[in-house]
């Protein structure tokens, strides 16, 4: 995805009025599906990267559907006007509405993507005695807040052992922030919050932590070099279709010695 357009800051501020999706693509068939009906490349087959702007109820392109905003936009300021012009169309039916924690659909997915974007991990680990609902609706007023949009991503599981490659956890319920390792299969917990602390003792942790690490970046050619040197990979649910990724995969590969599989990547890419 163009980050110059997704960065620019009056997209940043009409995007508030609008719903915004990051998509698993290769990482749930049920959206590849629903993907193939916006857009495929020339081969037909789904890219690795989908852009529209639709209308709320998804049964309409708003503009030119392609692999990125500059498909359809000259640039940045032309994006930006365009949804300030849509979201005029379209009346706002509940400004009370308690706010949804913006999560990945597992904790897998969320410690790749974490490691990825350079961000800290947040996960709720939920059971029985404690319900996810309630962590998470804990969470969500802050994930929207000025302090802290954008800062972290977040998951949620019901199940501990999906966490064994965190290491200092123990496995216990509660609220985990976490420092993703290089590739994003695995990682590091940074501190624990038990179901029952205040919402306001973890919003100012997680405004502390933000403040005082910054966002980690990666050179990405040499990060993937030696992410398959060092057979770091990723397995898709799906396989990966689009013919540049598998075709830029195997030349990574093949530079570090080892072969190529269809529907694996390197971890953390």
């Amino acid at each position: 995805m163009d980050r110059s357009f997704l960065s620019n800051e009056k997209v940043i501020e009409a995007s508030r009025n609008f719903v915004c999706i990051r998509l698993a693509t290769y990482e749930d068939e049920a959206e590849a599906e629903f993907l193939r009906t916006v857009y495929v490349g020339r081969t037909g087959d789904l890219e690795n990267t989908v852009f529209v702007l639709m209308s709320p109820d998804t049964k309409e392109n708003l503009c030119r559907p392609g692999r990125s905003p500059n498909f359809a936009f000259r640039s940045p300021n032309s994006l930006a006007a365009e949804m300030n012009k849509i979201a005029e169309r379209y009346e706002v039916t509940d400004t009370n509405a308690n706010p949804i924690l913006p999560q990945l659909k597992d904790v897998r997915l969320g410690l790749n993507v974490s490691s990825c974007d350079g961000l800290p991990s947040v996960v709720c680990v939920a059971d029985g005695n404690n319900p996810a609902d309630l962590m998470q609706n804990a969470l969500a007023p802050m994930a929207y807040s000025e302090e802290l949009a954008g800062k972290f991503v977040y998951s949620t599981t019901t199940d501990a052992s999906m966490l064994n490659s965190v290491t200092n956890y123990l496995g216990q319920p509660g609220i985990l922030l976490i420092e993703p390792g290089d590739y994003g299969l695995d990682g590091k917990l940074v501190q624990y919050f038990s179901p029952s602390t205040k919402t306001s003792v973890i919003e100012k942790a997680l405004i502390n932590y933000a403040n005082s690490t910054g966002k980690v970046t990666k050179e990405h050619s040499s990060h993937v070099r030696t992410g398959a040197r060092e057979g770091k990979t990723w397995e898709t649910e799906i396989p990966v279709e689009d013919r540049n990724s598998i075709q830029a995969q195997q030349r990574s590969r093949r530079s570090s010695g080892r072969g190529s599989s269809r529907g694996r990547r390197p971890g953390g890419n």
